[in-house]
This record gives C-alpha cells, sequence and structure tokens, in this order.
C-alpha cells in the first residue's frame, strides 16, 4: 500500500503454526485449555473459545498469555452460570456471545459482564454448531436433529433450514450435523460429519449440494470472502482449503499425524481474521494454533489507500499490477436506549438511537415487535399504545459506497409492567410530652414525583387544611393515632399512585395538679415529747424532694417524715414539696401549717383505778402527763412488795399483766421516780 508492503503470500503449506492459546498442558488454570472446540475470532482479533471440558468460554485477547473467563466456568451443571459440554462459541457486534450447551440441548446468551446467561433456544436434539449471519439472524446444528435450524434476530422459536429429513445421504438429508458457517452471501455450509461432506444450502432451499468430500470428519468449517473453503479434519489431523468449485482440496495445516509437534493438529474448529489468518482449535493437545497469512491468492484492504500487487516467479520475473485506490470502509452500528422500559397509559417511553458510522444519509427504522412503525425514521422515538411484553428494535442503513454490512440491528428493549409505587414514612420530632405542647409531624415520600399532595388524618379521619408535608398541633390526646396518605405525581409509569403511611400513636401525658398536707402523730402535744409529723402527697412523681420548716427555718431531712421533741408552744411547722411529676401545674407545692400547742406538765397525778378486762375501755393505766417526763422510772408492787410492773419512760401504759397474765384484783402500789429527784407514789386499785 502506496509502495510499502503490507502482505507477502507464498503457496507453501504451513507446516509450524504459533501456539495463541493454552498450550500449556490440559487443564483449568487461566493460561491452559482443555479440549478447546469450534472457536470464534472478533474483529480486534479477540479469541472467543469454548473450552468444553471445563465447562466454560475463555476469551483471550491479541497476544495474551492467559485467557479470562466471560462465561461458565462453575462447574458442570444447567444452572443458568453454568454449562454442559459447551461445544461451540460466537459472538454478535455489541459484543454478546452466545453458546452452544450441548448436553444442556440449549443455546445461552450471555451479555457483556453478565455472571449467568440467558436461554435463548431449548429442548434442541444435541445442540453442536453455532454461527450468526450478518443480520444478526442465529443457526444451529442439531447433531442428533439431523437438521440446521434458523433463529430470526436471535430470539423466538427456530425454523429449519436445512436437513431435518432424517438420517442419510440423500441432498435432503444430514448426518450427524456439526460445524456451521454462513458467507456473506447467506450461504450456509454445513459439516456433514458422518458423510464426510461439506453441504452448502441456500437459504430457503429444500436440499444442499456438496461443495467439498473429504476421507475423514469434518467438524469445522470456514469461508472467505473469495470463497475458498477451509475445512478442519479431525481424523486426518489436518485443514484443507477447497476453492470454490475444486474437486479436491489442499492440506495447509498440519497432515502430519497425531501429536503435539508445532506441525500436528487434532483440529476442532477453524477461524481466518481480517488479516488472513488462521486460528486452528486443537482440541486433544488443549491450544489454539495460528498460522499466518494463509495463501488465498487475494487481500483485503485494511485501511485507505493506494493498493498494487508484486508477483515474483519462481524464476525471479516480476510483475506489477495497475493500482486500484482504496476507501475507508465503514461498518455501522446502532444502540438504543430509552428514559424507561416501563409501559402504562398515562406516560409513554421515549427511545433514542445512537449511530455510529451511520455515513452521510442514513436510514433508520423503528420497529415494534420486529414490525417496522409507519413513519418512525428519526432518531428518537415515542409511539402512544405502547404496552408491557412490547420488544422495540431499530436498525440502521449506511447509504454510502464503501460500507461493510451497510445494515445494523439494534439491541432490544423489552417494555415491562410497572412495578414501582410511591412510599411516604412519618416521623414524630417527640413524643411522651405533655398536654398542650405542639407536636410535629414530617412526611417522607419515595418515588411521589416533585409535588405529591399529602393528605394527614388523626385516628383515621382526614384533616382537610393539612395539605403539606408537615404537620403540627396542640390538641393531640393521648393514645391519638396521626397517618399521612401521599398523591403521587411522578411524570412515569408506577404501579400505583397513592401511598399510605405508617401510624404514629402520641403518648400526651394529662397536666396534674400536686398537693400536700401535713399531719401530726398526736393530738395532745407534751413538752419533750417525741412528735413525729407525716406528708401526705398526690401527684408527687417517683422521687420527690422534702424540706421541712419550723417557724419558718429549714430543718429536718428529705423525708415524708419528720420527728422532734424540742417543740415549743406556738412553734408553726410546715413542709415544701419538690414533684418529679412529668406534666404538673406546679413544681413545688407548699402544706398547711400546724401551730404546736405544747402542755406542759405542772403535777401528775396517776389514776388509782383500772379495769384491765378486754372491754376497750380503761383497759390501760393511762398517765398521760409522763410524756414530759421520757426518762421517768415507773415502778408497781404487789401488797407482799414484790416487783410486777418496770418501766424507763413510760412509752406503753401498764396492761395490769404480770409475766403475761392478768393480775387478781386488789389493791398494789406504784412508785415514780420523775426526774430523778421527784419521787410520787400512792395505791392503784386493780378492778375487773
Amino acid at each position: 500500500m502506496d509502495g510499502v508492503s503490507v502482505l507477502d503470500q507464498t503457496i507453501n503449506k504451513q507446516n509450524n503454526g504459533q501456539v495463541v492459546a493454552g498450550g500449556n498442558g490440559t487443564g483449568n488454570a487461566a493460561n491452559q485449555l482443555y479440549n478447546p472446540n469450534r472457536l470464534f475470532v472478533d474483529q480486534e482479533g479477540n479469541m472467543y473459545i469454548p473450552d468444553m471440558a471445563n465447562n466454560r468460554i475463555q476469551k483471550w485477547t491479541s497476544g495474551a498469555t492467559s485467557g479470562t473467563t466471560i462465561a461458565g466456568g462453575n462447574g458442570t451443571g444447567n444452572a443458568p452460570n453454568q454449562f454442559n459440554r459447551p461445544t461451540a462459541v460466537t459472538a454478535d457486534a455489541l459484543g454478546n456471545i452466545y453458546v452452544a450447551d450441548q448436553n444442556n440441548s440449549r443455546i445461552q446468551k450471555w451479555s457483556v459482564g453478565a455472571t449467568s446467561g440467558v436461554t435463548v433456544a431449548t429442548s434442541l436434539n444435541t445442540p453442536t454448531g453455532i454461527c450468526l449471519d450478518a443480520a444478526g439472524n442465529l443457526y444451529v446444528s442439531e447433531q442428533n436433529g439431523q437438521c440446521v435450524r434458523k433463529y430470526t434476530n436471535a430470539t423466538g422459536t427456530g425454523v429449519i433450514v436445512a436437513g431435518g429429513n432424517g438420517y442419510g445421504s440423500s441432498s435432503n438429508q444430514l448426518a450427524s450435523p456439526t460445524g456451521i458457517f454462513v458467507d456473506n452471501k447467506n450461504n450456509l455450509y454445513i459439516c456433514d460429519t458422518d458423510n464426510s461432506r461439506i453441504q452448502k444450502w441456500v437459504i430457503g432451499a429444500s436440499s444442499g449440494t456438496t461443495v467439498a468430500r473429504i476421507s475423514g470428519n469434518p467438524l469445522g468449517v470456514y469461508v472467505d470472502g473469495t470463497d475458498n473453503i477451509y475445512i478442519t479434519d479431525y481424523t486426518g489431523f489436518s485443514v484443507q482449503k477447497w476453492p470454490s468449485g475444486a474437486s479436491n482440496g489442499t492440506i495447509i495445516a498440519g497432515g502430519n499425524g497425531q501429536g503435539s509437534n508445532p506441525n500436528q493438529i487434532t483440529p476442532a474448529g477453524v477461524w481466518m481474521d481480517k488479516y488472513n489468518n488462521l486460528y486452528v482449535s486443537d482440541f486433544l493437545n488443549g491450544r489454539i494454533i495460528k498460522f499466518s497469512n494463509i495463501y488465498t491468492g487475494t487481500y483485503t484492504a485494511l485501511k485507505a489507500g493506494t493498493y498494487t500487487a508484486k508477483i515474483t516467479t519462481t524464476s525471479g520475473c516480476i510483475a506489477i499490477s495497475n493500482a486500484i485506490v482504496v476507501q475507508n470502509n465503514a461498518t455501522p452500528k446502532i444502540t438504543i436506549s430509552s428514559n424507561t422500559t416501563v409501559a402504562c397509559s398515562q406516560f409513554g417511553p421515549t427511545f433514542t438511537a445512537s449511530i455510529a458510522d451511520g455515513g452521510a444519509n442514513p436510514t433508520i427504522q423503528w420497529k415494534v415487535n420486529s414490525v417496522a412503525v409507519p413513519n418512525a425514521n428519526a432518531t428518537s422515538f415515542a409511539a402512544s399504545g405502547l404496552k408491557a411484553g412490547d420488544l422495540v428494535s431499530c436498525e440502521v442503513i449506511n447509504n454510502d459506497i464503501c460500507v461493510i454490512n451497510a445494515l445494523a440491528l439494534s439491541n432490544t428493549i423489552a417494555l415491562i409492567t410497572p412495578i414501582e409505587s410511591p412510599t411516604v414514612s412519618i416521623d414524630l420530632d417527640r413524643n411522651n410530652v405533655c398536654q398542650g405542647a405542639k407536636l410535629t409531624f414530617t412526611a417522607t415520600a419515595t418515588n411521589a414525583g416533585t409535588s405529591p399532595s399529602y393528605h394527614w388524618k388523626i385516628n383515621n379521619v382526614a384533616l382537610p387544611s393539612a395539605t403539606g408535608n408537615v404537620f403540627e398541633s396542640t390538641d393531640l390526646n393521648d393514645n391519638d393515632e396521626v397517618s399521612c396518605e401521599i398523591n403521587s405525581d411522578a411524570q412515569y409509569c408506577q404501579a400505583t399512585a397513592i401511598a399510605s403511611s405508617n401510624i404514629v400513636k402520641v403518648k400526651v401525658n394529662p397536666i396534674l395538679t400536686p398537693s400536700i398536707a401535713i399531719v401530726a402523730d398526736q393530738t395532745k402535744i407534751y413538752e419533750n415529747t417525741n412528735v413525729t409529723f407525716r406528708a401526705n402527697t398526690t401527684n408527687e412523681g417517683t422521687s420527690p424532694t422534702y424540706q421541712w420548716f419550723v417557724n419558718g427555718y429549714p430543718t429536718g431531712s428529705d423525708n415524708s417524715t419528720f420527728t422532734t421533741n424540742s417543740l415549743k408552744d406556738g412553734d408553726e411547722i410546715n413542709c415544701l414539696l419538690n414533684v418529679s411529676t412529668l406534666c404538673t401545674s406546679s413544681n413545688t407545692v407548699v402544706s398547711n401549717t400546724l401551730i404546736i400547742t405544747v402542755i406542759k406538765v405542772i403535777k401528775v397525778v396517776p389514776s388509782n383505778t383500772f379495769t384491765p378486762n378486754g372491754d376497750g375501755v380503761n383497759d390501760l393505766w393511762t398517765i398521760e402527763e409522763l410524756k414530759s417526763f421520757p426518762k421517768c422510772k415507773v415502778q408497781v408492787f404487789n401488797r407482799n412488795g414484790t416487783e410486777i410492773y418496770n418501766s424507763i419512760g413510760y412509752a406503753k401504759p401498764w396492761d395490769g399483766t404480770y409475766k403475761n397474765k392478768i393480775c387478781n384484783p386488789g389493791v398494789y402500789y406504784y412508785v415514780i421516780n420523775l426526774d430523778g429527784d421527784k419521787i410520787i407514789s400512792g395505791s392503784l386499785t386493780l378492778l375487773k
């Protein structure tokens, strides 16, 4: 090109190939292969290899020393992320791969980066070979079904386009079809393995034509741009080239028997890249071998320039051809996207086509369920009446001169039923408050558009005036239930536009009025007598505090009782209560005031008779005046001078008993030492 050599070709057989994948023994490491089968090489030179015994698909980039698992590799099985004997692989223009999962009787499609596959064809009778035509139609050979099926756009139900008339060798029959290939004229080439032949079927024909017959087992086939056919002969350990119309083929690789030397192969799959390099999957040796610049007699221009051909004969004569000017070729691509994949009557999705290498005046056609939509020829598409389940796609035709596969098909977008719904939740700023406190509720909505409407409720009764996302109230009562309902204004499809929130039950405490009243434990208070005052309270809480006062001065401890023996006549006693209740009318309350009258004993005059007979009247020998003498000593003697009662202080009056028995009626004598100095005595008559 432009005077620089771009390709040298000879008619010599390519005995020594270059290992470009595997070749490190059979195994499952990243740099190993185990029974590689019918491979595929894309325009960038990436190899897609069905690593059959490892149940995985390996991708090897050009020049790589190890492969990457892009599908399978999860053991043998029929799960979406597994294979059971993958025998062939092909890839579309978007990088999606299709795999013949033979023992699972299915074809799996793996999108770029996917962790599992999607079944696009099932219930197949031993699917073995697979390929795509330029329009994106998928072809699958059924080895034990004796046929090849076509799946339009790689979807739907397959239609038999070759064979299907039982096992046999007639022109309308196949016997164990394996490898297949569709050329750029949409001719189907089939490895009719058990018949040791290659059958060419024009799509739509009822029978095929034998274009090559070998002595071994053809397993893989490839046809280049000038109709040369390349066939892997598995049992002949070679690759044969059959020019169009030839009656015999030529071994161009292998043919040196079974073995693992560079010039020995056990071939299964075959493919040629855009540089006329031939790739062969060496099944038993666990490797892919590349045979460079296989002589074709033709050269495919790879970029624009001025091309000539120079031929040097074996005798040294040179001839140079006329010059041909080649322009850059274009391969159109189209990808569609949508603002949503959900379909409903209110809001229809809008689709946008992104086109690469479409040319100056591309022809665009939108389709719904594979049917062209009239007048839908712009890069954007919005149609009314779309429904869940519809499949939207687009195609573009590059109308320029230099184009490879002028027609390009987009991906397909499947519309789904609305499943998204709005939601709303409400939060309360605080709870457990006092009656009359302001409570603030805030509603938080999701998937509800930009301006949803809010409807607040108390105890399921709507509040017409409460329409914002915030609701405040000072009138709530204990156990009232607050909720909110929203109406979404989202400008896209939703399963429902209405959502109800959670229910918040409020805790509102009533306002309580605390009280305190104090009482003394005695009605008569004698000088120097211990007196205990008790505070009786209501609504005081769980941890109230007390402060006692005598004549306005604080005294006593923080307790509900206060005891003293130092009161004077006219003293004033009261108590201050600090409540701990949450909600009260006042936090502090002052008790009533008790004005104390202190009885000063001038003379102690004991009673001279009592009747301890249990009738509740005069059962005790009561001497009130002794309360003023807390250290007095009281003694009672019988007529014989025996002491029958003795007490220090007289807190508990004598009940007429001696050694827990009622004394006999009669006269007894007492001696009372009041204060250590003054003693009084006298007689006491016990009656019954």
